[in-house]
Formats: structure tokens, sequence, C-alpha cells
């Protein structure tokens, strides 16, 4: 399989793939062999363990360690291999030259081709020693040569290359050290990690992000993986989730670096999900991605998953709604006169009926938050309205006409299926019926903006397109979306009543349809 690959799917497999993990224990339980057994079961693998060291430690410190006998280890490395199809394994803490000696002997003789992952720790994320000094040269000589993959942070790749703590401080300086490592020691893929590289890096908007190196020898070809930097304390055994992460990838059947590039994102997730464990460095939250619910936590990734929810159910006629010719026509000019003014009273006085849903929201709100934000959504529909009025004046139709204007069918069947919802649901499925509206708009309005063929000097309609493409409704938009999310975060929905939802959601956007569709049939 070409190390380059980046296929991070799963191969078919009857049961979950064994994977030993070689590691000191944590009894804090956020890295060592506690992490990464968590890790191996959230990434679907049987995890398997042989204690190298028994570590006294929390979240602030390492009290004291303790090495396990190095024929101890080899003991129960036998045994596991004599015994168990061992489809990958890492290591992380190996304290000593006779424990790496003992390690070393008893893989070359019995683990044939089972991939290795080796993670190689030397301190701990509160500064406690956890390599012997003498060892630095067995565990590069001994141990690196039969790794697959090594994944050595910045002061770690730097001791490998026997270079002064911070040399290595730059990308660049990174890729060059993951190569070295490679050729020096023959390891198929080396990961420089960036967490620790100061000054951080942006992005292209200016967000920091951790660049993590990937050098894969037999290409000699580096690839750059960007993750948004997490402002957290909840780092502590990062590394070994990381490497136990590769190890049950790769033990699935990933290509190496679609199993790196899957661990990264898990960690990374990890991290957006922990929750406060001890005063200190705290650990990641390693099954986020066994809670059981049909909304996940928002991430840096999907930071909207119940929109995504909603949306991906009706995927066909979310896509009509947002592409619609209506709003084509609008972009480009073409769209006829008579059938905008017709659209401006209909929506004109659809409008009236949605500040009036969004004013019923903000009643049954008991949040002060919700209820602000409801009202801004509110006055926020008074100034559309104000558009179509001013827009309609300049054509020479006056507001005393527009508000004399009888509701079509399609606005009567919308407006009155809205307010149905809000008088029979609770503030959320009001919400969701009145979100394709404010959502779909926001959506629409940025695509035809950004459509090559959009007209914006001498289109009478560029104006109307404008004003939801602008920061206010632009911005209206985002609350409204956030409240929503964080509603259904709040309340963690039933399969049930996620159905009701999902319902209320595509009843609304096939309204929004019908809308538009009845404007362009302009009633003779």
């Amino acid at each position: 399989m070409s190390d380059s690959s980046n296929d991070n799917s799963s191969k078919p497999l009857a049961h979950p793939p064994a994977v030993l993990t070689i590691a000191g224990s944590d009894s804090g339980g956020g890295a060592g062999i506690q992490a990464d057994l968590k890790t191996f079961m959230a990434n679907g693998a049987y995890g398997l363990s042989v204690i190298t060291a028994i570590t006294a430690q929390n979240t602030r410190e390492v009290r004291s360690a303790v090495a396990v006998d190095p024929e101890l280890i080899r003991q129960q490395l036998e045994a596991v291999l004599d015994d168990i199809d061992v489809r990958a394994a890492k290591t992380g803490m190996v304290p000593d030259a006779k424990s790496i000696e003992a390690l070393a002997s008893v893989w070359t003789a019995k683990a044939g081709d089972v991939q290795l992952v080796i993670d190689p720790v030397m301190v701990a994320t509160s500064g406690h020693k956890l390599l012997d000094p003498g060892a630095l040269e067995s565990l590069c000589t001994t141990l690196l040569p039969l790794a697959t993959v090594v994944t050595p942070n910045l002061r770690e790749a730097e001791a490998i290359l026997g270079l002064n703590s911070g040399d290595i401080n730059s990308v660049g300086q990174m890729e060059g050290a993951a190569q070295d490592i490679a050729e020096r020691y023959n390891i198929p893929v080396v990961v420089v990690k960036g967490g620790h590289l100061e000054p951080s890096v942006t992005d292209s908007l200016g967000n920091p992000v951790v660049v993590d190196v990937v050098y894969m020898q037999s290409e000699a070809k580096v690839e750059r993986i960007e993750s948004l930097r997490i402002n957290t304390l909840n780092s502590h055994g990062t590394g070994c989730t990381l490497s136990a992460a590769i190890a049950a990838n790769l033990a699935k059947g990933m290509s190496r670096l679609g199993a790196v590039q899957q661990g990264i994102r898990y960690v990374n997730e990890a991290m957006q999900a922990a929750y406060p464990v001890g005063g200190g460095h705290g650990p990641v939250n390693h099954a986020y991605a066994l809670q059981v619910t049909p909304i996940p936590r928002p991430t840096i990734h999907s930071p909207n998953p119940f929109t995504d929810y909603l949306k991906a159910r009706s995927a066909a006629a979310w896509t009509k709604y947002t592409r619609h010719p209506f709003v084509r026509q609008a972009g480009t000019g073409a769209l006829d006169h008579g059938v905008f003014i017709y659209y401006l009273k209909q929506d004109y006085m659809y409008l009236k009926h949605y500040a009036r849903s969004y004013a019923m929201a903000a009643f049954k709100s008991d949040s002060p938050k919700d209820i602000a934000v409801l009202s801004g959504i509110a006055q926020n529909c008074i100034k559309e309205s104000e558009l179509h009025i001013n827009m309609c004046a300049k054509w020479g139709i006056s507001s005393d006409e527009m508000d004399r204007v009888e509701e079509s069918w399609a606005s009567v069947a919308y407006t009155r299926y809205i307010l149905d919802r809000g008088a029979c649901g609770d503030v959320l499925e009001l919400l969701v019926a009145m979100y394709p509206c404010l959502l779909g708009y926001g959506e629409a309005s940025i695509r035809q903006a950004e459509d090559l063929q959009t007209v914006r000097k001498g289109n009478p309609y560029w104006p109307w397109l404008e004003f939801y493409v602008g920061e206010e409704f632009q911005t209206a938009v985002e609350r409204g979306r956030r409240m929503i999310e964080e509603l259904v975060q709040r309340e963690n929905p039933s399969a049930g009543r996620l159905d009701r939802l999902v319902k209320t959601f595509n009843d609304t956007v096939s309204l929004e349809i019908a809308f538009w569709d009845n404007a362009l049939q302009l009633p003779q």
C-alpha cells in the first residue's frame, strides 16, 4: 500500500482488531496505558497492554515512577504475542535501556510484520523525566528501527538527532528533522508534532493552527497537516492518544497517511470535547466519539451539527430552494419587473407574520439572552419590510397600497403554518419552522452574490440581494443558528422529537419554494 494514500477508510472486519500498548501506567488516567486503552475502544479496536512502569501522578505532577522489571516486561509481551492475533502496537514510556532491549528482543523474535507506532516518550507534560538519560542511544539504535511510524514532538526530535533544545523552531525545520530521522533509522513514516512550536503558526485567515509534519520515506514526500489550535489546559496525554489512535487505524486497514490524518483529527476533537478533571493539565475526552446521541456536540470541524442534520434530511428540497430560479434571475437582472413587484408585496405581508412569530418565540422563551436575540431578529424583519417599501416607492407604489395588498395563497399557507407551530409547539419547534427562511435567504444570497454572472451595477434587484448579503442580516442568521444549536444541545432531543423537527423543517422548506414559485407564476 502506498504511504502517500490518504485513504482513511477502514477495511471491513468481522470483529474489532487487537491492538497492543506497551507503556507506563498513569494513575491520573489521562496518559499512558489508560489513555491508550480508552483510545483503542473509541476507535473500534480491542486493547491489550504491557506495562513498563508504574507512576504516581495526577493532573499537576508526577510524584514518583518505578520501572517494571525487564524480565516481567518480556513475559507480558510474550504472553500476548503467543496467544493473540495482534494487528498493530504502540510504545510509550519505556523507561531504561534494559527495558528497551527486552522489548526489542521479543518483538524481533515474535511480532513478525505487525505494524509498530513508537511514541518516543521522554518527559511528562509536568516536566518529569520518563526516560533514563542513558537510554537515549538504546531507544534510537535498538527500538526506532523496528517502527512503522514514529511520532516525536519537537524536543524529542531534537534529542533523537542530537540537537540542542530549541533548534527546531519552524515548520521547514520540522520537515527536515522528520526526513533526517526517517533516513537515519530507516523508518517508513515519521510524524513531527508541532504543538510546541513558538511562535505559533496561523492560517490564511489569521487563525492560530498547529502544523504536524508527516514524512513518508518510500516516496521522499512531506505532508503538512493543519489543525486549529485549541486554547485549553486539557492537553495531558495528547501524544499517547495520537500514537494509540494511529495504531488503531492501522489495525483497521487504513493507509499510513490516512491513519495519521484520522488520528490527528480524533485528538483535536477530543480536546474540544474535554471537560475539567483535576486542577492542572487535564485529559482529553477520549470517549467523545462513543457518546450515543443523534446530534453530536459542536466541534471546529462541524460547528453546527443540528443544522447539518436538518439540511442532510432535506437535501434535494434545500438545494432547490437555495438555488431557486427567482434568486438566479434577480442576480442576473433578468427577472420580470412585474414578478418582482408582486413578490415584494407578498413578502411584505409575509414579514408582518414572520415578525409576529419571532415575538411569539420571545414570549415562549424563559431565557433573557434568548429573548434579546429573538426580539432583535423580529426588529430585523421590520427593517427588511422597510427595504421592500423603499424599493416599491421607487416604482411609484405607496406604503398604503402595500398595506392593502391581498395576501396570496402561498403566503397564507406559509405564515399560518408557522404560527400554528408556535401555538401548538414549544419555542424550539417554532424556531425550526422559521429557520428555513432565515438560513435559506442567507445562503441563497451569498451563493448568488458569488456567482460570476451576477450583475451589480445597473441591476434594479441588486439592492434586494445586497441586503441579505450584508453584515446585519448575516449576523441575524448567525445568532438564530447559534440559538437553535444551543437549544438542541441543552435538550438532547429523542429520535421521535427529531423526526418531528425534521418534518417541520421540510414542510417550511417546501413552503418557501412554493412562495417563490408563486411569484414566478404571476397571476394574470
